[in-house]
């Protein structure tokens, strides 16, 4: 099996094994953290947006 391995054509390493399962948790935790974020950004938006509707209505009504 190690011939095999060591005279593969497709360049076969066996530091692509290790390489590709880092590279699989990179991406699944940056796209959880990304989620995460657009969600809180989403909150956040709509905290700014119910502050700014209850100061608006108090201007408009002393107008």
């Amino acid at each position: 099996m190690s011939y095999i391995m060591e005279h593969t054509v497709f360049g076969f390493c066996w530091w692509d094994i290790p390489a590709l399962i880092v590279l699989i948790a990179v991406v699944a935790v940056f796209v959880v953290k990304h989620r995460d974020m657009k969600k809180q950004e989403k909150d956040l938006e709509n905290q700014l947006s119910e502050l700014y509707a209850d100061d608006t209505v108090g201007i408009d009504a002393q107008e």
